[in-house]
């Protein structure tokens, strides 16, 4: 069980920074679904071609493939609430390299998420 959750942890983090990556990559192209339909096209090669957005994908992938990995040890049952450690590594991610503010209620909400993976980790 202890390799399954440190290997979790690393899909996760892989799967937090990947989120991170592609929010940053896609402020820089621009609200779309906001945009007139014209632009739409433009800001669709914006994005494909932003470094930021592809290595978000790149890192997408790579949790995915871990993701699949995990599920050959795992059932998802468990595995699944267990990503969801991800909020704690999108928040403190977000929060340092997207100046994101993180409430304190927002930490308290990520609290008990935590708490509900260890629930689920103990079954």
């Amino acid at each position: 069980m202890l390799k399954t959750f440190v290997l979790v942890v690393i899909a996760v983090v892989i799967s937090g920074a990947g989120h991170v990556m592609l929010s940053k990559g896609m402020r820089s192209v621009g609200d779309v679904t906001d945009s007139a339909a014209g632009r739409l096209p433009a800001m669709v090669w914006s994005a494909v071609s932003n470094s930021w957005v592809l290595l978000g994908v790149a890192l997408q992938a790579c949790f995915f493939f871990m993701y699949l990995a995990l599920l050959s040890r795992t059932a998802v049952s468990q595995l699944l609430p267990m990503t969801a450690l991800d909020y704690v590594v999108v928040a403190l991610l977000a929060h340092a390299f997207l100046a994101e503010a993180v409430t304190p209620v927002r930490w308290a909400g990520i609290a008990c998420i935590v708490a509900g993976v260890f629930l689920v980790s103990q079954s």
